[in-house]
């Protein structure tokens, strides 16, 4: 073999081993954008059967409070800062969800419908039976990794609390102040 053959069939053995297949390398990309992107947050939260349980249960408890015009959980941000939080109003908004007054269930907080909706999943979650249930936690895992829905819609819950509380601050204070 001559000289420049053997320096050819080295530097091509070289830089295979250095460098990785294509599909290797386009696999590795897609799997690392796929989990630094959106990571399941509810799934989480979820997973175990006792925390999708207590979720539920004190989520349940503090609308039904507030629906029967009883005291719930003070909201300790409030009461600590006299800043209402992101979910401050959110359980007079989903009894007036749940008593059919849409408009002032979106007037008392928009995120209203999302969250009793969350609720009811996490609670049909905890009730399923085990294999139903890990098929589900799996399908809500595969949904937040592929399109950070939970991420997402903390994020806009966020953004409207920081627009409230920019543009309409004492009527959102007395709105929470003031059931």
């Amino acid at each position: 073999m001559s000289e420049a053959a053997t320096a050819a069939t080295t530097m091509t053995t070289v830089s295979t081993r250095t460098r990785p297949p294509a599909r290797v390398a386009a696999a590795t990309a897609a799997a690392a954008a796929s989990t630094l992107i959106f990571r399941p947050i509810l799934a989480t939260v979820i997973s175990t059967r006792k925390a999708a349980v207590a979720l539920a249960v004190l989520a349940v408890a503090q609308v039904a409070a507030t629906s029967l015009h009883l005291p719930g959980w003070p909201c300790p941000f409030f009461k600590s800062t006299g800043i209402p939080c992101p979910g401050c109003g959110l359980s007079r908004a989903c009894t007036a969800l749940l008593h059919g007054d849409a408009e002032h269930s979106l007037h008392l907080h928009a995120f209203a419908a999302p969250v009793l909706l969350g609720i009811l999943f996490v609670l049909a979650t905890a009730l399923l039976p085990a294999p139903l249930r890990t098929k589900m936690l799996a399908a809500v895992e595969r949904l937040e990794r592929r399109t950070g829905l939970t991420s997402l819609l903390l994020i806009a819950m966020f953004v409207y609390w920081i627009a409230r509380l920019l543009y309409a601050p004492h009527a959102f204070i007395s709105l929470v102040a003031h059931p």
